[in-house]
Protein backbone atom coordinates (compact mmCIF):
# COMPACT_ATOMS: atom_id res chain seq x y z
CA UNK A 1 0.00 0.00 0.00
CA UNK A 2 1.10 3.54 -0.69
CA UNK A 3 -0.32 6.68 0.94
CA UNK A 4 -1.49 9.46 -1.37
CA UNK A 5 -2.72 12.85 -0.19
CA UNK A 6 -5.14 14.85 -2.31
CA UNK A 7 -6.97 18.16 -2.12
CA UNK A 8 -10.65 18.34 -3.13
CA UNK A 9 -12.75 21.30 -4.22
CA UNK A 10 -16.15 21.78 -2.56
CA UNK A 11 -18.09 19.93 -5.25
CA UNK A 12 -15.74 16.91 -5.23
CA UNK A 13 -15.73 16.83 -1.44
CA UNK A 14 -19.55 16.86 -1.34
CA UNK A 15 -19.63 13.92 -3.78
CA UNK A 16 -17.03 12.07 -1.72
CA UNK A 17 -19.02 12.61 1.49
CA UNK A 18 -22.28 11.53 -0.18
CA UNK A 19 -20.86 8.23 -1.37
CA UNK A 20 -18.85 7.65 1.80
CA UNK A 21 -22.08 7.62 3.77
CA UNK A 22 -23.84 5.52 1.13
CA UNK A 23 -21.18 2.79 1.05
CA UNK A 24 -20.25 3.10 4.75
CA UNK A 25 -16.61 2.35 4.16
CA UNK A 26 -13.36 4.20 4.49
CA UNK A 27 -12.51 7.05 2.15
CA UNK A 28 -9.63 4.93 0.85
CA UNK A 29 -12.00 2.08 -0.08
CA UNK A 30 -14.38 4.52 -1.76
CA UNK A 31 -11.54 6.04 -3.81
CA UNK A 32 -10.32 2.56 -4.81
CA UNK A 33 -13.89 1.77 -5.92
CA UNK A 34 -14.08 5.04 -7.86
CA UNK A 35 -10.80 4.32 -9.65
CA UNK A 36 -12.03 0.85 -10.63
CA UNK A 37 -15.26 2.42 -11.90
CA UNK A 38 -13.23 4.93 -13.94
CA UNK A 39 -11.21 2.07 -15.44
CA UNK A 40 -14.40 0.19 -16.38
CA UNK A 41 -15.94 3.32 -17.92
CA UNK A 42 -12.82 3.96 -19.98
CA UNK A 43 -12.83 0.35 -21.23
CA UNK A 44 -16.50 0.63 -22.21
CA UNK A 45 -15.80 3.86 -24.11
CA UNK A 46 -13.28 1.98 -26.25
CA UNK A 47 -16.29 0.08 -27.62
CA UNK A 48 -18.92 2.85 -27.71
CA UNK A 49 -19.11 6.57 -26.98
CA UNK A 50 -20.37 7.64 -23.57
CA UNK A 51 -23.40 9.19 -25.28
CA UNK A 52 -24.30 5.79 -26.81
CA UNK A 53 -23.71 3.96 -23.53
CA UNK A 54 -26.11 6.33 -21.75
CA UNK A 55 -28.67 5.88 -24.55
CA UNK A 56 -28.39 2.07 -24.31
CA UNK A 57 -28.87 2.12 -20.56
CA UNK A 58 -31.84 4.49 -20.96
CA UNK A 59 -33.49 2.13 -23.44
CA UNK A 60 -32.73 -1.14 -21.65
CA UNK A 61 -33.03 -0.24 -17.96
CA UNK A 62 -36.81 0.15 -18.05
CA UNK A 63 -37.33 -3.10 -20.01
CA UNK A 64 -39.04 -1.20 -22.85
CA UNK A 65 -36.65 -2.33 -25.59
CA UNK A 66 -35.11 -5.54 -26.90
CA UNK A 67 -31.71 -6.40 -28.25
CA UNK A 68 -31.77 -8.76 -31.20
CA UNK A 69 -29.06 -9.97 -33.52
CA UNK A 70 -29.08 -8.43 -37.02
CA UNK A 71 -29.53 -11.91 -38.51
CA UNK A 72 -32.61 -12.37 -36.30
CA UNK A 73 -33.95 -8.99 -37.42
CA UNK A 74 -33.43 -9.91 -41.06
CA UNK A 75 -35.26 -13.22 -40.52
CA UNK A 76 -38.15 -11.45 -38.77
CA UNK A 77 -38.59 -8.85 -41.52
CA UNK A 78 -38.24 -11.46 -44.25
CA UNK A 79 -41.04 -13.44 -42.57
CA UNK A 80 -43.22 -10.35 -42.11
CA UNK A 81 -42.84 -9.51 -45.80
CA UNK A 82 -45.66 -7.19 -46.79
CA UNK A 83 -47.29 -7.59 -43.38
CA UNK A 84 -50.91 -6.87 -42.59
CA UNK A 85 -52.54 -3.45 -42.68
CA UNK A 86 -53.10 -3.80 -38.91
CA UNK A 87 -49.36 -4.38 -38.31
CA UNK A 88 -48.29 -1.29 -40.28
CA UNK A 89 -51.01 0.79 -38.64
CA UNK A 90 -49.67 -0.19 -35.21
CA UNK A 91 -46.07 0.67 -36.20
CA UNK A 92 -47.31 4.08 -37.41
CA UNK A 93 -49.18 4.69 -34.13
CA UNK A 94 -46.15 3.66 -32.10
CA UNK A 95 -44.16 6.25 -34.05
CA UNK A 96 -46.77 8.90 -33.21
CA UNK A 97 -46.49 8.05 -29.50
CA UNK A 98 -42.69 8.27 -29.64
CA UNK A 99 -42.71 11.91 -30.81
CA UNK A 100 -44.16 13.03 -27.46
CA UNK A 101 -41.72 10.79 -25.57
CA UNK A 102 -38.75 12.22 -27.49
CA UNK A 103 -39.95 15.78 -26.96
CA UNK A 104 -40.26 15.07 -23.22
CA UNK A 105 -36.58 13.99 -23.31
CA UNK A 106 -35.68 17.34 -24.86
CA UNK A 107 -35.31 16.08 -28.42
CA UNK A 108 -36.88 18.83 -30.51
CA UNK A 109 -35.25 18.78 -33.94
CA UNK A 110 -35.42 16.13 -36.64
CA UNK A 111 -31.66 15.71 -36.36
CA UNK A 112 -31.82 15.14 -32.58
CA UNK A 113 -34.55 12.54 -33.02
CA UNK A 114 -32.69 10.75 -35.83
CA UNK A 115 -29.46 10.72 -33.79
CA UNK A 116 -31.31 9.33 -30.78
CA UNK A 117 -33.04 6.56 -32.74
CA UNK A 118 -29.73 5.75 -34.47
CA UNK A 119 -28.67 4.19 -31.14
CA UNK A 120 -31.09 1.34 -31.85
CA UNK A 121 -28.79 0.30 -34.73
CA UNK A 122 -31.60 0.15 -37.27
CA UNK A 123 -29.50 2.47 -39.41
CA UNK A 124 -26.35 4.57 -39.66
CA UNK A 125 -27.21 8.26 -39.94
CA UNK A 126 -25.57 10.35 -42.63
CA UNK A 127 -26.14 14.10 -42.35
CA UNK A 128 -26.34 15.45 -45.89
CA UNK A 129 -27.21 19.03 -44.91
CA UNK A 130 -29.01 20.93 -42.15
CA UNK A 131 -32.38 19.65 -43.40
CA UNK A 132 -31.49 16.49 -45.31
CA UNK A 133 -30.52 13.10 -43.89
CA UNK A 134 -29.85 9.60 -45.18
CA UNK A 135 -30.50 6.52 -43.06
CA UNK A 136 -28.29 3.66 -44.25
CA UNK A 137 -30.16 0.59 -43.08
CA UNK A 138 -28.45 -2.25 -41.19
CA UNK A 139 -31.14 -4.62 -42.47
CA UNK A 140 -32.58 -3.62 -45.85
CA UNK A 141 -35.66 -5.75 -45.19
CA UNK A 142 -36.56 -3.34 -42.37
CA UNK A 143 -36.96 -0.30 -44.63
CA UNK A 144 -40.78 -0.29 -44.61
CA UNK A 145 -40.71 -0.69 -40.82
CA UNK A 146 -38.29 2.24 -40.35
CA UNK A 147 -40.14 4.39 -42.89
CA UNK A 148 -43.56 3.70 -41.32
CA UNK A 149 -42.21 4.36 -37.82
CA UNK A 150 -40.81 7.74 -38.86
CA UNK A 151 -43.97 8.63 -40.80
CA UNK A 152 -45.79 8.20 -37.48
CA UNK A 153 -43.23 10.23 -35.56
CA UNK A 154 -43.24 13.14 -37.98
CA UNK A 155 -47.00 13.20 -38.74
CA UNK A 156 -47.61 15.85 -36.06
CA UNK A 157 -44.16 17.44 -36.22
CA UNK A 158 -44.29 21.26 -36.54
CA UNK A 159 -42.48 21.20 -39.92
CA UNK A 160 -43.15 19.13 -43.02
CA UNK A 161 -40.91 16.04 -43.12
CA UNK A 162 -40.61 14.09 -46.36
CA UNK A 163 -39.61 10.41 -46.03
CA UNK A 164 -38.39 8.67 -49.18
CA UNK A 165 -37.84 4.91 -49.21
CA UNK A 166 -35.00 3.70 -51.41
CA UNK A 167 -33.32 0.31 -51.87
CA UNK A 168 -31.10 0.07 -48.78
CA UNK A 169 -31.65 3.52 -47.35
CA UNK A 170 -34.23 6.08 -46.42
CA UNK A 171 -33.91 9.77 -47.15
CA UNK A 172 -35.48 12.32 -44.83
CA UNK A 173 -35.92 15.94 -45.86
CA UNK A 174 -37.30 18.74 -43.72
CA UNK A 175 -39.12 21.38 -45.76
Amino acid sequence: MRRICANFDDESLAILEKYSSKYKGSTANLLRRAILCLKNCEELQEKASWKKIVAYVDKLANMEHLIIDIADGKAIFTEIGQGSEKFWSEIYEIGQQHLKEYQDKGLKTVRQILEHVENTNWYKLSIDSEDSYTLILAVSEARKFVKTFFEGIFKNYPRNVEIIEEFKKIRIRVT
